[in-house]
C-alpha cells in the first residue's frame, strides 16, 4: 500500500513538472461586445480594459456573414468561413427533409465540417476545456465540456453535460446549478455567467487544460432586448467584465498567470434598426408567380427559384426584380450565385442549409419583412425599434472587440483592423499547433 501511494505521488509530481512550462490559453467570448462598447470610456470595464493596456486591443475585428452567434463562434475556433467550416446561421432548415433544428444541438462532428482548435490541441496531447461555447456537443477533443445545448428555446440543457463532470463541479462547491437556474431569467442572468465563470476557473486551476474556451451570453441578451446604449446593457457588460474578473483573478492566485494568454473576443456587434421594409411587392408580378419562393429573416431576404422557373423564359422578369431591389432604399446588396463565395457561403446546390439562389441583403438600418397581403412597400419607422445584428460584417457597428493579453503577447500596443479568421491561427501560433489550410492569420504584430 506505502509503495502504491508513493507511485502515486510521484506521478503526480511528474506531471507538475511537465505541466510547469506549459502554455495556457484561454479563449473568452463576450457575446455582443461591440469594438465600440471599447471605446466608450463611460463604460466600466475594469478587468478588459487591464487587460488591453498590459497587452494588445484591436481598432475593431471583422466577423463573417451572416454576423450571428454560431457562424462567427464556429470562425473563431476553426479560422474559416461558414463556406468551410457549414454552420451557416445559427438555426438552419434541411431543404431535403423540412426539419428545422438549432445546429449547435446536433453533435459537433456531424454539424462542423473542419478541424477545430480544440483537435489541433488533442493532437498535440493538450488537455481542454470548453463552457457553453457553441457546436461543442458530444465533442471528442473536449475533455472537461459544458456543452451549449438547448432542451428547449431559451432552455439550457443541463442534460447534456457529463455526469463526471456536473458530479466533480458539484462536489468542488461550483454553483454550476446556477447557471441552468437563471439562464433564462430576465434580470438575474448575470448570475448564470458567473456561476459559467466559477465552473471554468475551477478546471483552469485543478486541470490547468492547455485550451479554454468560454461564451458569455448575458450581454446578448440584454441588448437584444433594450438595445446597445441602454443602461442596462451597460451594466451587463461590466457584469460580463466581473466574470471575466473571476477568470483572471483563478489563473493569478493559482500562480499560472506567467503561463497564460488570455484572447477576449465576441460574435458580432449590434445596431438598433429603427425601420422596416416590406419585399413582398418587389417580387409580386405574375411573371414569376409560382416561381420565385421568397424567405425573408429580417437582415436578409432569400429568393429560391422553384422547378417552374425556367431560366431562359423568366430570368429577364426576376433579373429586372433585382434590378428594383437594389435601387430601393434600406437595402444594401443583391448577391447573385456567382457572389455566395466571396461573402463566405456556399451556393444553393452546394449546401441543404442554404435558403435560396439569391440573397437581398438589408441595410444596417432596416429590417425586412414579407407582408404579401401588402402592396406597399415604403419603409416605415418601427414603433419599436429592434436591436440586433446579422448585417454585412463590413459595417463598423456588426465589428466586434478583440483584445489579447499575458504570454506571448505585446505590451501597451493597439493594432489595426483585423479579422475574426485570424482568433484560430494566432492561438494556434501561440500554443504550437497545426492548423492546416486556414483562411486567417497570424496576428504577428500583436506578439512579443
Amino acid at each position: 500500500m506505502l509503495i502504491r501511494v508513493l507511485a502515486l505521488c510521484l506521478a503526480a509530481f511528474a506531471v507538475v513538472v511537465v505541466r510547469a512550462d506549459s502554455a495556457m490559453l484561454v479563449l473568452v467570448s463576450i457575446d455582443g461586445l461591440a469594438a465600440y462598447h471599447l471605446k466608450n470610456p463611460a463604460l466600466d470595464l475594469p478587468t478588459l480594459r487591464a487587460l488591453a493596456r498590459a497587452g494588445v486591443e484591436a481598432e475593431s475585428s471583422e466577423t463573417v456573414f451572416p454576423s450571428v452567434t454560431h457562424p462567427s463562434h464556429t470562425t473563431l475556433l476553426t479560422g474559416v468561413r461558414p463556406l468551410r467550416h457549414g454552420v451557416l446561421s445559427n438555426q438552419v432548415v434541411d431543404r431535403r427533409t423540412g426539419e428545422r433544428f438549432h445546429v449547435t444541438n446536433r453533435s459537433r462532428t456531424d454539424i462542423v465540417k473542419v478541424p477545430t482548435l480544440f483537435d489541433a490541441a488533442k493532437r498535440k496531447g493538450l488537455t481542454t476545456a470548453a463552457f457553453y461555447w457553441p457546436e461543442t456537443k458530444d465533442d471528442p477533443s473536449v475533455d472537461f465540456n459544458v456543452p451549449e445545448v438547448f432542451a428547449a428555446p431559451n432552455v439550457a440543457d443541463i442534460g447534456a453535460v457529463p455526469a463526471g463532470v456536473m458530479r466533480e463541479l458539484r462536489e468542488a462547491g461550483v454553483p454550476i446549478d446556477d447557471f441552468y437556474r437563471y439562464y433564462d431569467h430576465p434580470y438575474l442572468h448575470g448570475t448564470s455567467d458567473f456561476a459559467l465563470a466559477k465552473a471554468a476557473a475551477h478546471a483552469l486551476t485543478t486541470r490547468q487544460p492547455g485550451l479554454t474556451a468560454i461564451h458569455f451570453l448575458m450581454t446578448d441578451v440584454v441588448q437584444h432586448e433594450v438595445g446597445p446604449a441602454h443602461y442596462r446593457s451597460l451594466a451587463a457588460l461590466s457584469t460580463a467584465d466581473a466574470a471575466l474578473g473571476v477568470l483572471v483573478d483563478a489563473v493569478a492566485t493559482a500562480g499560472l498567470a506567467d503561463r497564460t494568454t488570455f484572447i477576449v473576443a465576441a460574435d458580432h456587434g449590434f445596431a438598433t434598426v429603427a425601420w422596416e421594409l416590406n419585399v413582398a411587392p418587389l417580387f409580386a408580378t405574375p411573371a414569376l408567380d409560382g416561381k420565385v419562393n421568397v424567405h425573408a429573416q429580417g437582415w436578409t431576404t432569400w429568393l429560391e427559384l422553384t422547378s417552374a422557373f425556367d431560366r431562359g423564359r423568366d430570368q429577364d422578369a426576376l433579373d429586372a426584380a433585382l434590378a428594383r431591389a437594389a435601387q430601393t432604399t434600406g437595402i444594401a446588396r443583391v448577391i447573385g450565385p456567382d457572389g455566395f463565395h466571396a461573402l463566405g457561403l456556399p451556393t444553393y446546390d452546394e449546401s441543404p442549409y442554404v435558403r435560396g439562389h439569391y440573397i437581398v441583403v438589408a441595410d444596417i438600418d432596416t429590417f425586412l419583412v414579407l407582408r404579401p397581403e401588402s402592396s406597399s412597400m415604403d419603409r416605415s419607422r418601427l414603433e419599436d425599434p429592434r436591436h440586433t445584428h446579422g448585417y454585412l460584417p463590413s459595417h463598423p457597428q456588426m465589428y466586434p472587440a478583440l483584445v489579447l493579453s499575458g504570454r506571448g503577447i505585446a505590451t501597451g500596443r493597439k493594432i489595426g483592423h483585423v479579422h475574426n479568421l485570424d482568433v484560430a491561427p494566432t492561438i494556434a501560433h501561440l500554443l504550437g499547433l497545426d492548423m492546416e489550410d486556414v483562411e486567417g492569420r497570424v496576428l504577428t504584430e500583436a506578439l512579443r
